[in-house]
């Protein structure tokens, strides 16, 4: 195979334009409805199949979450929790016969607590096993902060079950770790102690029919060390001068490929992925491009990724939101950032914390949750004045035009479409007394 790595350029980030309309997210009123007031939830994603189609599950819509539960239901210390939740973070699920956001019912912890190699489960993917009737894998982040920031991209497994009142799931009391950062392909913890490697996301190549997986990463290298060259500046303005802080952005998509009959036969060790080169980098750009995902349309391949106006470098900036990357030439590139400047969707300036954690899925419904919006007139900057979300957001729906997006509809909130039905006859499961 291939490989070339891509670069998103200082150059095309000086094209980012905050509050475009076709790019900029609609705003949300204050009084937005939330799905369920014990717990707050962030990151989350659909259940899907190994090509990347959100499905359903003998009728029955299903979603995860990173969560918290509330520790004060009256909400007084709500600000303190939520900037807290990382170091709580489990995930959980929803499920829903509609799909529709307005009776999404919570269901609880998905993983075993005996899968827990660390204390925190982080983001990841939530993917049907292919070739099975009910077998379902848990790709996510077992993370710790101490001894030293730690995150491998691991994979928990289990089954899924429904019957005429709901959906539950079964095993996941264990975790294998798939990868960890090499200092090669990636930066390690030697390397940059603030280190980026999580959010796996895994699917088929239809080019080559062989199962790879994206995850956020950085450059290897010492942390702000980089030079940062012309291949990384782009083409600049006549007298625009690079920020000595570039070379403190150094975000990468990562890329690793199974070998051959391991998806079939189940084993996500580390001994049968190979790390590749990064797909693209943002060096001296940005040092963070999260929750990385992909979409195969129209003979094209899009590349998403997450990213937040903090975690620019060089004086560069660009509103959080979900940003994006096309190849004419398949899943290896080159890409080149959409609509010039890689903005796909971002915050409007008036709420610009208000949504995060995008993702698009293949028709190009982007789902994602509610952060804080300030209250209406007030300084959108000042956290006194937020109201907290933890919710998901209205849904949109973006068009894919070839190296260009365009923002084309709103949907409810938590508003979720299926592309297919998972393969499986509709008889009700038996459920346990316990469940």
């Amino acid at each position: 195979m291939t490989s070339y790595t891509s670069r998103w350029t200082i150059a095309d980030a000086l094209k980012v334009h905050a509050d475009d309309p076709t790019t900029t997210m609609p705003v949300i009123a204050q009084n937005f409805p939330t799905m369920d007031e014990s717990v707050m939830i962030w990151d989350t994603g659909a259940l899907r199949n190994i090509h990347g189609q959100t499905v359903t599950f003998k009728g029955w819509h299903v979603i995860w979450s990173l969560a918290v539960d509330k520790i004060d239901l009256n909400n007084d210390d709500i600000y303190d929790e939520w900037h807290s939740r990382n170091d709580r973070a489990y995930i959980g699920y929803w499920y829903s016969r509609t799909g529709n956001g307005a009776d999404w019912q919570w269901g609880g912890r998905l993983l075993n607590t005996s899968a827990d190699l660390r204390p925190h489960e982080w983001s990841g993917g939530l993917v049907m096993r292919e070739g099975t009737g009910n077998v379902v894998d848990m790709f996510y982040t077992s993370e710790a902060d101490s001894p030293i920031n730690q995150s491998v991209p691991s994979v928990s497994t289990g089954q899924i079950f429904a019957d005429a009142n709901g959906v539950w799931f079964g095993g996941f009391k264990t975790t294998t770790e798939m990868f960890s950062a090499d200092g090669i392909h990636n930066a390690n913890s030697q390397q940059d102690e603030y280190f980026d490697f999580r959010d796996p996301h895994p699917f088929v190549n239809p080019a080559d029919g062989r199962v790879y997986c994206l995850y956020e990463s950085n450059v290897a290298g010492m942390r702000g060390e980089f030079t940062i060259g012309s291949e990384e500046q782009g083409v600049l303005p006549p007298g625009f001068a690079v920020n000595a802080g570039a070379q403190y952005g150094a975000a990468s998509i990562g890329i690793a490929v199974l070998d051959d009959g391991a998806y079939k036969s189940g084993d996500f060790s580390t001994a049968r992925w190979t790390q590749l080169d990064p797909l693209v980098t943002a060096l001296g750009v940005n040092d963070q491009m999260e929750r990385p995902h992909i979409v195969f349309r129209d003979n094209l391949t899009y590349l998403f990724t997450i990213s937040h106006h903090s975690t620019y470098s060089g004086g560069l900036s660009g509103p959080d939101g979900v940003y994006g990357f096309v190849s004419e030439n398949g899943l290896f590139g080159p890409y080149k950032p959409l609509n010039s400047s890689g903005l796909v969707l971002g915050n409007p300036s008036s709420a610009p914390y208000e949504t995060y954690s995008h993702f698009v899925d293949p028709d190009g419904y982007v789902q994602a949750f509610i952060d804080t919006l300030p209250a209406p007139g007030e300084d959108p900057n000042n956290p006194e004045n937020f109201r907290i979300g933890a919710t998901l957001s209205p849904t949109v729906k973006i068009e894919l035009d070839g190296d260009r997006t365009f923002l084309s509809e709103v949907h409810g909130y938590g508003q979720v479409y299926a592309q297919a039905a998972w393969p499986v006859g509709n008889a009700w499961d038996h459920r346990p007394a316990t469940v």
